[in-house]
């Protein structure tokens, strides 16, 4: 049995991840996107971050997926639930992926790589882009700086402390 899943497309921009087939493992996107966990695939095998992703068949079941990238997480063998977990969360991420397509990681979404003039709601906040992010930083690097490394853009929809007014 095949799926469709996400594997590294290249070494572009950003990647640490050198396995010949670096699978997509479930993001573990913490509170510091800005770190690289909120715009970098995580390599299942690795664990090691990479920017760019393409849609193949995987001759894989859910089940393997899930075990191997819980397994490599934290080097136990997962229980039912937590294997049951994985594949709903990753098959709602992956539910509209397309064979043969170039896709990122942006807040909690797989999304086209040539996606234009979108918006977003994230798990951290709200993004709104002409292009996306990690694509317009292959033509200008400031771009991880100004935008996807920088925490003052990622805090943009907290709430404000102190005194109202």
């Amino acid at each position: 049995m095949s799926i469709i899943h996400l594997v590294k497309a290249n070494d572009d921009l950003v990647s640490h991840c050198k396995c010949q087939q670096g699978i997509v493992g479930e993001p573990g996107q913490m509170d510091c996107p800005w770190c690289g966990c909120g715009w970098l695939f995580s390599c299942s095998k690795c664990r090691k971050a990479f920017t760019f992703a393409i849609a193949v068949e995987i001759d894989k079941t859910w089940e393997e997926l899930a075990s191997e990238d819980l397994y490599s997480y934290n080097k136990q063998t997962p229980v039912v639930a937590s294997i049951a977990d994985w594949i709903e969360n990753m098959k709602a991420m992956t539910g509209h992926i397309e064979l043969g397509k170039s896709y990122v990681y942006l807040d909690g979404a797989f999304i086209p790589a040539d996606m234009q003039d979108f918006k977003i709601s994230g798990w951290k906040t709200t993004h709104k882009f002409d292009t996306v992010p990690q694509v317009a930083a292959l033509e200008e690097p400031g771009v991880i700086e100004l935008i996807l490394s920088n925490p003052d853009y990622w805090r943009k929809d907290e709430p404000r402390q102190g005194k109202m007014h």
